[in-house]
């Protein structure tokens, strides 16, 4: 039998190109097939209520400066952020030490102004004041939350989806840019023994800013 034999009518040659057809599209049926299965399983349990274990993995990063500055002298200090993960919060902490004053009364301070406007997202600016005696509530620490209520603690919930958890712990896109704020140094200078001279004429100021970010990992709670 040639191939004359298999298209001489109009119903061989029919169910020659069926079986043509067969041929091609049955293999290629069981080839997609594993990936879409696959896909369905990976993605199954996004949509499931029930309990899970919530853990962050953390990275920090910091950025720290020392500037000398006089009285209303200011000094303007930057931090740049690009991240690739989820970013918890950013602080930025400044302190300092003044002991070089002849007494209570004349302890230096400083004014921190930050600027946002060159950072990803909607974050309140801030103008904080702070003190250089060395106590609890010396200096001055801002945070800023880019994930809304971060602590990084490990947490459970229930009644909730894998999916419902992964949007609420994200940072939308935001926190990156330049973060930046402008120090001012008030410095208390009373008068020396010596007429003409001053005891205190300036500061050191020690600047520190943080960025933590994370991975979430979402575990669901199997009860033994």
């Amino acid at each position: 039998m040639d191939f004359e034999d298999l298209v001489n009518t109009s119903r061989k040659r029919t169910m020659l190109m069926w079986s043509v057809i067969f041929m091609i599209a049955f293999p290629s049926y069981f080839a997609v097939m594993p990936s879409l299965i696959d896909s369905e399983m990976a993605g199954g349990t996004n949509g499931i209520k029930g309990e899970w274990m919530i853990s962050f993995e953390e990275t920090t990063e910091t950025l720290s400066e020392t500037i000398n500055l006089a009285d209303e002298e200011a000094y303007d200090t930057f931090f740049d952020i690009v991240s690739e993960i989820n970013i918890g919060y950013v602080e930025l902490t400044v302190t300092c030490m003044d002991n070089d004053d002849p007494g209570p009364g004349f302890t230096d301070g400083m004014d921190v102004i930050s600027d946002l406007n060159g950072v990803e997202g909607d974050f309140e600016e801030r103008d904080e004041q702070g003190s250089c005696n060395g106590g609890g509530n010396s200096g001055v620490n801002i945070r800023w939350d880019v994930t809304a209520n971060y602590t990084g603690e490990n947490i459970t919930q229930s009644e909730t989806t894998e999916q419902e958890i992964r949007n609420k712990w994200t940072d939308n896109g935001f926190g990156r840019g330049t973060w930046s704020a402008t120090l001012t140094a008030d410095i208390s200078s009373p008068p020396a023994p010596i007429v003409g001279d001053i005891v205190d004429s300036d500061e050191d100021y020690d600047i520190t800013w943080t960025v933590v970010s994370y991975i979430v990992t979402i575990n669901p709670v199997i009860e033994i």
